[in-house]
């Protein structure tokens, strides 16, 4: 109990408002954190932001140690041993703007990138240069106070970095609008040639510990089970009605930032000691509330251990408990959840929902650095997947409910524009990924590459909804011999055997290659038993390689009579 409410208190602490480098110093180490390596080479000190990385790293139970290269404004001895689990280029660009264009910069930096690239897959992150104030800008356009450099600078480095896989930049630029008026520190400057702020410093490090760093290292977290009462408005529905709770302008902009995260692909849920009928018409009759109903993929509002509720949303969405965040006001139901539930992040919430939002903006597991490609249809496949469930009840039979859905599976080979898709799927599914390589976003691209890969996308639809890309099949080539190395599907589209079908199809493309025996690697994961369980109905044993015809007919044999409709683009 006490390190559950230590750890939401030091939560609180670190995300509700910047805190201090006192209140920093003063969070103790987790044990049992993971830990990970970064390398940064420099031109300029970087020691200040990591002396402060670690707080904020520990609220997602990791840790992270820097190897420095020396101060070399060349960069020429960049990625050192090429050991590290990411790499920062951090630099003061106003080294280079004497000397250079900004566009001359930016192409030099693109040549060590490329040459830091040869030898690794791992992520590089690079700085752009805030916009820093000085006296007097008011009096001065930007091309005569040397701000124009700069503002070339960012958005050559911008899209530099956008047609750079794997590559990400630390936005100096952005962060420093939210320090605006301390970001630049002239005393720093003159003692230590470090010209951030204390503030500035501390923004940084916390953007990168709990924003840059967990995207990198971690699954997206995939669901939100929110509280409403003194949670998404103040008041309490049962007692002040429909029209007496208040909708303050933080709590506004809390679910003003809860819809754009839906709209990033998280799944919202209701979890909450409310009456269904009560909540639905709170949400359908208020017209200030940016949520509405149709915003949350489940609810359960009820009297119900919330606990028991938040175990039967895992079920009803096909997800971890592991993979949401529970958010309420109410330390004692985070404890009991907690409790019954131990994997699920928990964050509370304030009475303030300006704090909420704050703490929320900050929190570990949300950061996104690519747009979701599928995220317009998650929700709605999640709620039709309620109706598929009333269809399945309904259906005299298994094989009745698959027919009466009328589904369409597209197979697509080799696509470029999957590659991200790819990169996600790997990064976030759980329970139906066989080999959990979690691959970088350079490997996901190199799986398009025709001459080396059988890559096979999936995308299904039905009569209820556009599912999108559920999932998708990795197959290395070796001549006469295949490894199918990652095997993902989205665990929205499990439950209707279209793994198998697909799986029937990638066998057959790979004959007609001339392949003859297929490996299938396969790890035993803490949440992939679905995956290998499906697997040892064609597969029992577990190593080896298989004979490709011999394998494709026992699979072809399980799905022949399918009812879906099978699309092979070309």
């Amino acid at each position: 109990m006490n390190d559950t409410l230590n750890a939401l208190d030091m939560a609180e602490s670190l995300l509700y408002a910047l805190p201090t480098r006192a209140r920093i110093a003063g969070i103790p180490k987790a044990a049992d954190r993971h830990v990970y390596k970064i390398r940064v080479d420099r031109s300029m000190p970087f020691e200040f932001i990591a002396n402060l990385t670690p707080a904020f790293c520990g609220l997602w139970k990791s840790d992270v140690r820097f190897d420095y290269s020396d101060y070399d404004a060349a960069l020429s001895g960049i990625g050192g041993n090429h050991q590290a689990d990411a790499y920062i280029i951090w630099l003061d660009w106003r080294i280079y703007s004497q000397s250079m264009t900004a566009q001359e910069a930016v192409d030099w930096l693109n040549t060590r990138i490329t040459q830091l690239r040869g030898a690794t897959d791992k992520p590089i992150w690079v700085n752009n240069w805030p916009q820093l104030r000085k006296d007097g800008d008011l009096l001065f356009g930007h091309r005569v106070s040397g701000r124009d450099w700069f503002l070339k600078l960012n958005g050559c480095l911008a899209e530099l970095m956008e047609r750079s896989a794997g590559c990400e930049l630390i936005d100096l630029d952005r962060l420093a609008q939210e320090e605006a008026e301390s970001f630049y520190d002239e005393r720093n400057e003159d003692m230590s040639h470090f010209p951030l702020s204390d503030r500035a410093t501390i923004t940084v490090a916390r953007h990168l510990g709990v924003h840059l760093f967990p995207a990198a290292f971690a699954p997206r977290l995939k669901a939100i089970a929110l509280d409403m009462d003194d949670t998404l408005y103040s008041g309490v529905l049962g007692e002040d009605g429909i029209d007496g709770v208040v909708l303050s302008e933080g709590h506004c902009r809390l679910q003003k930032l809860l819809l754009r995260l839906k709209q990033s692909g998280m799944l919202l849920t209701v979890c909450s000691r409310n009456e269904e009928r009560d909540a639905r018409a709170l949400f359908d009759g208020r017209d200030d509330f940016p949520l509405k109903w149709n915003d949350f993929a489940a609810v359960y509002a009820n009297w119900q251990p919330k606990s028991e509720n938040l175990s039967r949303l895992a079920q009803q969405l096909n997800i971890d408990p592991s993979a949401f965040l529970f958010l309420d006001d109410n330390s004692a139901e985070l404890l009991k959840m907690a409790a019954a539930l131990p994997d699920v992040r928990l964050f509370r919430a304030s009475r303030s929902g300006m704090e909420t939002m704050n703490g929320l903006s900050h929190y570990p597991g949300l950061y996104q650095f690519r747009p979701d490609d599928e995220a317009s249809s998650r929700t709605a496949d999640i709620q039709a997947n309620q109706a598929r469930e009333r269809t399945r009840q309904a259906a005299s039979s298994f094989e009745d409910y698959l027919e009466s859905l009328k589904m369409v599976v597209s197979l697509y080979e080799n696509e470029p524009s999957h590659a991200g898709r790819l990169y996600d799927l790997s990064r976030k599914t759980n329970q139906f990924n066989l080999a959990m390589r979690r691959m970088t976003e350079i490997e996901a691209k190199e799986a398009m590459d025709k001459d080396r890969y059988l890559t096979v996308t999936v995308r299904l639809s039905d009569l209820l909804a556009d599912s999108g890309i559920i999932g998708v099949f990795v197959c290395r080539l070796e001549g006469e011999q295949a490894s199918l190395i990652e095997t993902l599907f989205s665990c929205r589209a499990l439950g209707r055997e279209i793994e198998t079908v697909a799986f029937a199809k990638v066998l057959k493309k790979l004959i007609a290659k001339g392949v003859k025996r297929l490996s299938i690697d396969r790890i035993e994961g803490p949440r992939n038993g679905p995956a290998l369980d499906w697997l040892k109905r064609y597969v029992p044993d577990s190593g080896g390689s298989y004979l490709l015809r011999t394998l494709h007919a026992r699979v072809n044999k399980a799905c022949r009579n399918h009812p879906a409709e099978i699309e092979v683009i070309p």
